[in-house]
């Protein structure tokens, strides 16, 4: 059902290639990374799963309405939104808990917020990166691993970032 539900949400954005407030507000968008960011957050608040933002970034991706470099911002969004249920969730269980449990529930959130910051604007850099990670190929062909590649790097770099960090 989740590959059902997938492949009808990429079937879903390629009309929307053809209509021009919507590529214009792409365009738009995709020129500035903070914005690609606000948009996957905002997109993932609102379906409530970063799988289905990452589909539609896909589907862009796909209809040729953005690269890989304009998709990324969007990929770290989505991992916003999608954290910030469980940020809050962290937040909110530490009322009233030791200092411990607060500092876990915002380090939480700290980690999730500093490494997007850091990481959106290294945003061409990091694509070129995670283009270079096999499979190599025409974007269009390999987009969906490239995508799952450069979520899976933003996550690893994040956790190799705040490692040393943990004392």
């Amino acid at each position: 059902l989740l590959f059902l539900g997938i492949d009808t949400m990429g079937a879903v954005m390629k009309p929307l290639a053809e209509n021009p407030v919507f590529t214009d507000l792409i365009a738009q968008v995709t020129g500035v990374p903070v914005l690609g960011v606000l948009v996957g957050t905002l997109m993932t608040l609102v379906v409530q799963s970063s799988s289905a933002t990452t589909v539609m970034a896909i589907g862009f991706v796909a209809a040729g309405l953005m690269g890989l470099r304009q998709a990324i911002p969007i990929i770290m969004g989505a991992n916003i939104g999608d954290n910030l249920g469980t940020t809050i969730t962290a937040l909110l269980a530490a009322i009233g808990q030791s200092r411990d449990a607060k500092r876990v529930a915002l380090s939480h959130c700290i980690f999730n917020l500093s490494g997007c910051l850091l990481f959106v604007w290294l945003v061409g850099p990091f694509a070129s990166v995670v283009a270079a990670i096999p499979p190599a190929g025409p974007e269009v062909e390999v987009i969906a691993r490239q995508i799952a590649n450069a979520h899976t790097l933003f996550n690893l770099g994040c956790t190799v970032l705040w490692l040393p960090l943990t004392p």
